[in-house]
């Protein structure tokens, strides 16, 4: 099902700022030099055109991970190469254990925010579809259409003396009787 714009350009917008975000604050606790800003906004321009053109319907939540992963390791490249392209005072070369860590940290990070992503859209969804379900379930009494989508109710939902506890409650012991004759 194809996205409005709106809820594809915000779904584009938080991937983007999450991504971006932890990468600049990865760079710069890893390194301990400034990431340069013009390095940031056209790496965010290239990560804001890929999560567009990605986000125009829900995505699973091993494809949400990946693209975060990719995406880091994008955006680890091009800062890496813009710190090394800053004045001495500004940068502090890293080793290369020093790079290799910082792209671990990056993949860790994408990981997790990855997860936290996928299943943040999938409770959005969720919730949106339980919201225009219910619009439609109260708009069914105006309904002159037959051709409107039929709802059915998520759950039944059972009579009061079916829903009592003590109803539910089974006996569990010995068989009544002798057990030998």
């Amino acid at each position: 099902m194809q996205q409005h714009w709106g809820i594809r350009a915000a779904r584009a917008v938080m991937f983007t700022a999450v991504c971006v975000l932890l990468a600049v604050l990865g760079h710069v606790v890893m390194s301990a030099a400034a990431v340069p800003w013009w390095a940031v906004v056209p790496a965010s321009a290239s990560i804001a055109a890929a999560a567009w053109i990605l986000a125009d319907r829900e995505r699973s939540v091993p494809f949400v991970v990946v693209g975060t992963v990719v995406a880091q390791a994008e955006l680890h490249v091009v800062f890496t190469l813009a710190q090394s392209l800053t004045p001495a005072p500004m940068h502090h070369h890293m080793a290369g254990a020093g790079s290799a860590g910082m792209l671990a940290a990056h993949l860790f990070a994408a990981l997790l925010c990855g997860l936290w992503l996928a299943y943040g859209e999938n409770a959005t969804f969720a919730v949106l579809r339980t919201v225009a379900d219910r619009i439609l379930l109260l708009l069914r009494p105006w309904r002159s259409d037959p051709s409107w989508p039929r709802l059915r109710p998520a759950y039944w939902v059972a009579p009061t003396q079916q829903r009592l506890l003590a109803d539910a409650i089974t006996s569990r012991g010995p068989p009544r009787g002798t057990a030998v004759a």
